[in-house]
């Protein structure tokens, strides 16, 4: 077994093809999950050059850029979102549970007030249960509550919560999901989202041959959406491994991973 961490990211390619794009017409997104402030090398250099090598018309971030910590500073990480909004101009950032925990909790208030210094100096906005779009693509980000990411025990998200939240889609985009919780796809599927880029679980974090992950985040052993793609419905999740790493700081055979993501029409 090779244990594995901060070794450069791998990247994971995807093509998903609509009737949404003109026929050849593409949009390449690269997709960094659960970052939680790690570095990979001065300045982020080898995650910089991951990207570049991916040269993506956008960057999708489903959430856990950051660490909740009373101890932690976002300072480095958003300074990495700096520099990523100069090379890259469309970012689209997410929320995931960390994220939560510094809206809802006083303990976090710093470091909030932190997080959205650095996010007006990168002039990259969090969204929160809004959309903004990236030609024919409509990106959508989910934010649940804290309550949505309970260990042990799941709480379903209620049929009709994420039309409240989203309103209805867009029926002539292209439209992705960012839904930071990959344990919530059957939920996710009624809304009926082209796709889905989750997660969350960290593949994982120790990945056994012919078997998968073996814990969550939320203490679930062998969970059901570890990394990868699922469907249902005809609706497409794809669940990342994440590119950092936080509480345990372990991963077995379990390399970091960005995703890239392109979708063509046909």
């Amino acid at each position: 077994m090779s244990f594995v961490f901060n070794k450069d990211p791998q990247i994971t390619e995807y093509m998903i093809e609509t009737e949404k794009l003109e026929e050849g017409e593409k949009v390449t997104f690269a997709c960094i999950a659960d970052l939680h402030e790690c570095s990979f090398g001065s300045g982020n250099e080898r995650l910089f050059k991951a990207l570049d090598s991916i040269s993506p018309d956008a960057i999708l971030i489903p959430g856990d850029l950051i660490e909740a910590s009373p101890k932690a500073d976002p300072g480095d990480t958003m300074e990495f979102l700096f520099k990523l909004h100069e090379k890259y101009e469309d970012i689209f950032y997410s929320p995931g549970n960390h994220e939560r925990k510094l809206f809802e909790r006083i303990k976090y208030t710093k470091q909030m007030m932190r997080l959205q210094r650095g996010l007006e100096k990168a002039k990259v906005p969090l969204m929160r249960n809004t959309f903004s779009e990236k030609g024919k693509v409509r990106i959508y980000s989910l934010d649940l509550n804290h309550d949505y990411y309970r260990r042990i025990i799941k709480r379903t998200v209620p049929d009709g919560m994420i039309r409240c939240l989203l309103g209805e889609k867009n029926e002539r985009t292209f439209n992705i999901m960012l839904a930071h919780d990959p344990d919530h796809f059957p939920e996710y599927v009624k809304w009926e989202p082209d796709l889905i880029l989750s997660g969350h679980v960290h593949g994982g974090l120790i990945r056994l041959p012919k078997i998968g992950g073996l814990i969550s985040p939320a203490y679930r052993f062998f969970p059901k959406y570890d990394c990868g793609v699922y469907e249902k419905n005809g609706v497409k999740m794809i669940v990342s491994r994440g590119a950092g790493s936080h509480t345990f700081n372990i991963r077995i055979n379990n390399p970091p991973e960005i995703l890239k993501i392109i979708v063509v029409g046909k």
